[in-house]
């Protein structure tokens, strides 16, 4: 039989393996920026507001007739509407319009959000 010196065991295998690969260093292997998260500016906080309530106002005034029929007709042509008042001009004012408007846009686009999370799709429409 030969030397056990020769054959090493599985055992010796794996950790020698793991001793080659680890390496000793002095931080962690991949360093994160971490970005602090500021605080809107005030002055951006009545435009969204403006833009969330504007939302609500049109969506009060869209959706209050098929609601309040006895027989619902199909709040499809509505909910396209929202979606286009909601995302598309709200969209275009915060990215081609920018400046003073585009906290009005993201307003506009909360407030279709929060509708929608609030009545489970009722008042935006999403619901048959």
């Amino acid at each position: 039989m030969g030397d056990p010196q020769e054959h090493p065991s599985l055992e010796d295998d794996i950790f020698a393996v793991a001793s080659s690969v680890e390496s000793e260093r002095d931080g962690p292997l991949l360093r994160l920026k971490w970005r602090r998260f500021d605080i809107p500016p005030r002055r951006d906080l009545a435009p969204a507001v403006g833009g969330f309530l504007t939302f609500l106002f049109v969506d009060a005034v869209m959706m209050y007739a098929p609601l309040m029929m006895s027989r619902r007709p199909s709040l499809l042509p509505q909910m396209v509407t929202l979606l286009v008042l909601a995302f598309g001009l709200g969209g275009l004012l915060v990215v081609k319009v920018r400046g003073v408007w585009r906290p009005f846009g993201f307003g506009m686009m909360l407030g279709w959000v929060f509708l929608t999370l609030v009545s489970v799709g009722f008042l935006t429409g999403l619901t048959l």
